[in-house]
């Protein structure tokens, strides 16, 4: 299991398994409109060697979570390198998490 938190962080991130757990840590509800999720995958080049290569996913929801309320969403991958939350409380924010 991963965990995410620094003190002050607008959400608590954890990956258990496929599963993505995303927690409003603030003191109010923010409404998340969208989560952009890479994934870093082993690929086989032409010339036979192995490289990396970033795929990307982008997952809408539209979803307003309660202060501590937890959002659940089922990946694709378990080898999530990085995700950004997009989401609206007084103005539209993003916040990058490095997983």
């Amino acid at each position: 299991m991963i965990i995410y938190n620094l003190i002050m962080d607008p959400f608590i991130v954890k990956l258990e398994g496929k599963t993505l757990k995303i927690t409003n840590n603030l003191d109010h509800s923010v409404k998340i409109t969208e989560i952009i999720i890479k994934y870093k995958v082993s690929v086989n080049l032409i010339d036979d060697r192995i490289g990396l290569k970033t795929i990307t996913e982008n997952v809408k929801i539209d979803k307003e979570l309660k202060r501590k309320e937890t959002l659940q969403i089922e990946t694709k991958l378990e080898d999530i390198n990085e995700i950004s939350i997009i989401y609206k409380d007084d103005t539209f924010r993003r916040i990058d998490i490095s997983l």
